[in-house]
């Protein structure tokens, strides 16, 4: 009995050992990045398994899964890019979930004199540039488009709207000062800290709710453990370092459901 309860020992050491070892490619919104790379290592301290992080914008990450990119998590800062790999039946659809909101601010330089107090302040002839997402790929961007035509003033700044080819560029614009304003994530206001002024945070009925939906990639190699991972997001751990950086938590109401965009 001793040799055979000897071999049983050794290969469930040796099980273990191997399911330790797992590593997971994970593509994330770029919103996420202070928050996640903090997750990822008490995720590795907690399960001995590793989330290699990939960051950008939801659009081009969206993209580059389609052109087979070896992903096996994906995290989009909206519903449409999930959306659209949900249609391409690239994405295992029983594993979508919502991980986290987020709001929309208005940010200026830190030292500027002349900064909009509030959105509908965008129009006035001292604001001469505003740095936004490009809506094509930028969900930030996108949010932001919805706010300017809430408030009626798409057409009267669209001139001076400068492009970011994500929501940390459009943060950079604003922190070397290069823009008047720019329209971000009240978390990429909270990790720029004193780099930025926020001047206004966006009512949510001026656009679609801020959601960042999360879903395993269908050819994913890796499926049970990139599973446990979105579980670990859902997690108390996760979510207080989520909160921690500025994010709410998901709205149990929309977990799933695309955006129009």
């Amino acid at each position: 009995m001793k040799p055979l309860l000897a071999v049983v020992t050794g290969l469930l050491l040796t099980c273990a050992t191997l399911r330790a070892g797992q590593t997971i490619q994970v593509a994330a919104a770029v919103s996420l990045r202070e928050s996640f790379v903090e997750i990822a290592k008490q995720y590795e301290n907690d399960t001995g398994d590793r989330a290699e992080l990939t960051f950008g914008s939801s659009g081009q990450l969206a993209a580059q899964i389609k052109s087979g990119a070896p992903i096996d998590v994906f995290v989009s800062a909206a519903n449409a890019q999930v959306e659209e790999l949900s249609k391409a039946n690239l994405i295992d659809d029983t594993t979508r979930r919502t991980i986290a909101g987020n709001e929309l601010v208005l940010v200026a330089p830190r030292d500027s004199k002349n900064a909009p107090t509030g959105f509908a302040q965008l129009a006035a002839d001292s604001v001469q540039r505003i740095a936004v997402g490009e809506p094509r790929t930028v969900p930030a961007g996108q949010y932001a488009q919805q706010v300017l035509r809430a408030l009626d003033l798409n057409e009267k700044v669209r001139d001076r709207l400068i492009y970011g080819a994500n929501v940390r560029q459009v943060l950079d614009y604003v922190i070397r000062g290069e823009v008047s304003a720019g329209i971000v994530y009240k978390t990429d206001a909270i990790d720029a800290g004193e780099k930025v002024r926020v001047m206004a945070t966006a009512d949510p009925k001026w656009h679609e709710p801020i959601v960042y939906p999360a879903a395993v990639i269908r050819s994913s190699a890796r499926r049970d453990v990139s599973k446990r991972f979105l579980d670990y997001l859902g997690s108390d751990k996760a979510m207080s370092i989520l909160q921690a950086h500025g994010f709410t938590p998901a709205s149990p109401a929309s977990p799933t459901s695309p955006t129009s965009r």
